[in-house]
């Protein structure tokens, strides 16, 4: 069984999913800091950046309280009724209770049979493993400080949608040798 702890890191996890130029340039941060190497890096890179996503990759999020949110009560109520995810309260977690989500077999069968019948779905298990080369990734808290390192989801005002960092992004891709090729072998522009 698969599981996501808290709601937070649903959240910050979601925000990287549909939000590929920021996971870029973080992916190239930790690279930067030594933490991850190049050959881990450039595919997700130059997957993210080629223009190559489904027509959905991008579905901005609004700026709240405590970051990116969106309501996923909706989303999530729908797998729950069809029996594709739990979710459980989990202990004290600094004074709140934690909700825990789960996937279900249901919900892996399911996600089997989409990938088996729409191929364009294999962009959202790569943008994941992508995800989880960040330590970021592994707590809610830490995702959501790292995501307020960049002055566009910081300062974005509340209730407006985050803007994209596509411009920054490709600069420092091409800074740090990460620039598209094209079949030629000459740099892309994405």
């Amino acid at each position: 069984m698969s599981k996501v702890a808290s709601l937070t890191r649903l959240e910050k996890l979601d925000f990287w999913l549909r939000n590929p130029d920021y996971l870029a340039i973080d992916l190239m941060t930790d690279y930067e800091d030594g933490l991850l190497i190049f050959d881990e890096v450039q595919p997700h890179v130059q997957r993210m950046l080629s223009g190559g996503a489904p027509s959905l990759h991008r579905y901005p999020m609004s700026r709240y309280l405590y970051g990116a949110y969106d309501r996923v009560d909706n989303a999530l109520s729908i797998l729950k009724t069809y029996g594709q995810i739990a979710h459980r309260r989990n202990g004290e977690s600094g004074g709140k209770t934690r909700r825990d989500y789960f996937l279900l077999r249901s919900g892996r069968e399911t996600l089997q049979r989409m990938r088996a019948g729409i191929p364009e779905l294999r962009w959202y298990d790569e943008q994941a493993a992508a995800i989880m080369l960040l330590a970021d990734a592994a707590q809610g808290a830490s995702a959501r400080r790292r995501q307020y390192k960049h002055p566009e989801y910081k300062d974005a005002d509340h209730g407006s949608l985050i803007p994209p960092i596509l411009d920054r992004v490709l600069v420092r891709a091409d800074e740090l040798g990460f620039a598209l090729l094209d079949d030629t072998n000459k740099v892309a522009t994405a």
